[in-house]
């Protein structure tokens, strides 16, 4: 009698493991640009936080990048192609009674990226691998849109990033 409930036990819990794969590489695409997140899951901070299943989270995150990164360069005849090898969202996620995210000066964005700029023939324009921060985010008041938005700082960050590599650009 014991057999048989035990062999029942086990596998009942075998069938409740998780035995989700984390991806890879998380892609996403918005007209002009292009963003991937490579090993996502070894990123400094892109908690989920309360916002449900993390691979999700990760898809989002990669598509609002992606979404910002098209509506700031679709008036430069380009393309931008972005990996994203590390990245540590603003704030920091804590266990209260349930996940937050808590902006504090100490908990600053990150970024480090790879990205290819190219122009409408297909031209390398720009390449470049770096790593970026905003030590003053707060400083800041989010609007509009970004206001509403879980990672508003970050992709703040790197649209003001691209602002100033783009006015270099265009200088020459």
């Amino acid at each position: 009698m014991k057999k048989p409930l035990a062999l029942i036990l086990i596998m009942l819990l075998a069938s409740c493991s998780n035995t989700t794969v984390e991806p890879k590489t998380v892609s996403a695409t918005d007209g002009l640009a292009t963003v991937r997140l490579v090993n996502p899951h070894d990123f400094t901070d892109i908690e989920t936080g309360n916002f449900g299943i993390q691979s999700d989270f990760e898809q989002s995150v990669a598509n609002k990048l992606a979404e910002a990164l098209a509506d700031h360069f679709k008036e430069t005849d380009g393309t931008i192609d972005i990996t994203f090898t590390n990245i540590d969202l603003a704030g920091e996620t804590r266990f209260n009674t349930q996940e937050i995210r808590v902006l504090k000066d100490l908990y600053i964005p990150r970024m480090s990226f790879e990205y290819v700029f190219k122009d409408v023939a297909g031209n390398v324009m720009l390449a470049d691998t770096v790593d970026i921060k905003d030590m003053g985010y707060l400083s800041k008041r989010l609007t509009g849109r970004e206001a509403n938005d879980s990672i508003g700082y970050d992709t703040r960050m790197l649209i003001e990033y691209f602002e100033e590599v783009l006015k270099k650009v265009n200088k020459t």
